[in-house]
């Protein structure tokens, strides 16, 4: 990969793990500005920096030797860089208050030239949000870039929507080396067929902080944000928190009263947030007219229809209820339930309960 000298001198700068984001930034100033300038911002870092810190850094930083090792190490993982000065470096998060300086990245890295839109949630979504979570993830695919992280729940049935298209980029927690991801399998189907990328080099461990951290990059890349499962006090929270600051819209699905994970999401609905459950409400706000005809509902028959309006109005539902909505045993309740979810009507949510998709 042949980068620029510029490029080249942000990638090693953020290699360098003795340095935060401020500093690594002085460094950049001090070495490649005019001798007076240089020198102001040499002092300016001398005194963020203990001891003869300073001038290891600098050695550090201009030892060809050390600059071959990460570049090389880069090559082994098949990460390549785009940095802040780079012409394919995303424009919207470009424009958010601290953008990373360095992204790293495995994948379609066209990627990050495409329309995005961020879907997030809980490690604890229900089985009926998270097949909700996948349609319209599916739908909103077809004309924008998905983005997500790859934990359990709301993030990977998200990716795992949008995965078919290809239109799917996995914003990770640590470094490629460390991901953090759970769904390591999915992360690879990612990286084969979309993008993931990080704001840390590969062998940077995750830590709680890096996740708040991953959140402003999800929101930072996106023209929206979707929240589809989130408790009042949810990390997803944080990523619709950033979409709102940096003047993104924030949309989130609505739950019924006492569900535990939809507390936050009904909590962002009443602060102002577009209550959403279907992909037309993201597009049309948007501005994305997809020239297809709506949906047309299902063919049932009598039962059918009787159970599917049930689980439409009352949300999941119990088979007992079912079965004396029907007047019929538990058993051909049961049956019949087995058929609609064979149907790709319905969903089996636990035990005996389903509900609408």
């Amino acid at each position: 990969m042949n980068y620029t000298k510029s490029e080249t001198d942000l990638i090693v700068a953020d290699s360098i793990a003795e340095l935060n984001y401020k500093q690594k930034k002085l460094l950049l100033a001090s070495e490649n500005g005019e001798t007076d300038d240089g020198q102001k911002y040499a002092e300016a870092l001398i005194k963020t920096l203990d001891g003869g810190v300073y001038n290891k850094i600098r050695e550090k930083f201009r030892d060809q030797t050390y600059r071959g090792k990460v570049f090389a190490a880069l090559d082994k993982k098949g990460v390549r860089c785009v940095t802040v000065k780079s012409e394919d470096y995303p424009e919207l998060l470009k424009h958010i208050p601290v953008p990373p300086l360095v992204l790293y990245l495995k994948g379609n890295g066209a990627l990050l030239a495409t329309r995005a839109f961020a879907v997030v949630g809980s490690r604890k979504t229900t089985a009926q949000m998270t097949e909700a979570c996948k349609s319209i993830c599916a739908e909103l695919s077809k004309n924008l870039t998905i983005v997500t992280g790859v934990a359990d729940g709301a993030d990977s049935a998200a990716a795992k929507g949008a995965l078919k298209s290809g239109n799917i980029i996995c914003v990770l927690p640590g470094g490629h080396s460390h991901s953090g991801a759970a769904n390591a399998d999915l992360l690879r189907k990612v990286e084969q067929n979309g993008l993931s990328i990080s704001e840390f080099p590969p062998s940077t461990r995750v830590q709680r902080h890096t996740f708040l951290l991953r959140n402003r990059v999800i929101a930072g890349l996106s023209e929206g944000v979707l929240v589809v499962s989130a408790a009042e006090k949810s990390g997803a929270l944080s990523t619709a928190s950033y979409a709102a600051n940096y003047s993104r819209d924030v949309f989130a699905f609505p739950y019924g009263v006492g569900v535990p994970s939809g507390a936050g999401c009904n909590n962002l609905i009443k602060s102002g947030a577009y209550l959403c459950d279907r992909a037309s409400d993201i597009l049309s706000v948007l501005g994305i007219q997809t020239g297809e005809s709506k949906k047309s509902a299902p063919e049932l028959d009598g039962d059918e229809k009787i159970v599917y309006k049930l689980l439409k109005e009352q949300g999941e539902t119990h088979a007992e209820k079912i079965a004396a909505a029907l007047g019929t045993s538990l058993a051909e309740a049961l049956t019949l339930c087995s058929l609609m979810e064979i149907k790709g009507l319905i969903i089996r949510t636990g035990g005996n309960s389903f509900a609408a998709i």
